[in-house]
């Protein structure tokens, strides 16, 4: 996924990282070539990702020299549950943010961290809607990827959308 995201993703764009596994992977497998990163510090502030790109959606807009600059926002399901009704907002604003969300039904960050202190995994599973078709139902476009061979489709048509995107990733928690 961050391969494909690094050949696909414009260089001037602006990236929010939220935290988790997501934040780990990005940081190992994504190869910035001029784009801007938002990170939080790692401060425990889950579900930074998309409410940040909002900021930095809002924050470029009445800059003629970043007209048209791409916002991308980065999370596991955990973190864009946290903030997941603010793609209304983002909606019916027409906000143009690429959210690409990796979906392994819990919180990964925190089932390694149980694993790692030699504790039982306790209550890191999460309910999840399908977040594409949330993404579609709030007026925005979505995609679900199941398999690697999506990807680049998937992430070209969200990244071209002229609105919210969101790219809903089906992965497995012990991989990223």
């Amino acid at each position: 996924m961050f391969e494909a995201l690094t050949r696909l993703c414009p260089a001037d764009a602006i990236i929010a990282v939220d935290v988790g596994n997501n934040t780990y992977s990005f940081g190992r497998y994504f190869e910035t070539e001029g784009q801007r990163v938002l990170m939080s510090g790692y401060l425990g502030s889950i579900g930074f990702g998309f409410p940040a790109a909002m900021g930095a959606w809002a924050a470029t807009q009445d800059f003629d020299a970043y007209m048209g600059r791409k916002v991308i926002s980065i999370s596991g399901d955990g973190g864009f549950g946290q903030y997941a009704m603010e793609f209304t907002t983002a909606a019916k604003y027409g906000m143009n943010i690429t959210h690409i969300l990796l979906n392994n039904g819990q919180l990964g960050k925190i089932s390694k961290e149980q694993r790692a202190g030699e504790w039982p995994v306790w209550e890191t599973n999460l309910q999840n809607p399908p977040f594409a078709t949330f993404a579609r139902l709030c007026g925005g476009h979505g995609e679900r990827v199941t398999e690697t061979s999506e990807l680049d489709r998937a992430m070209t048509e969200a990244l071209a959308h002229n609105g919210p995107s969101l790219v809903e990733i089906m992965t497995d928690a012990e991989l990223i």
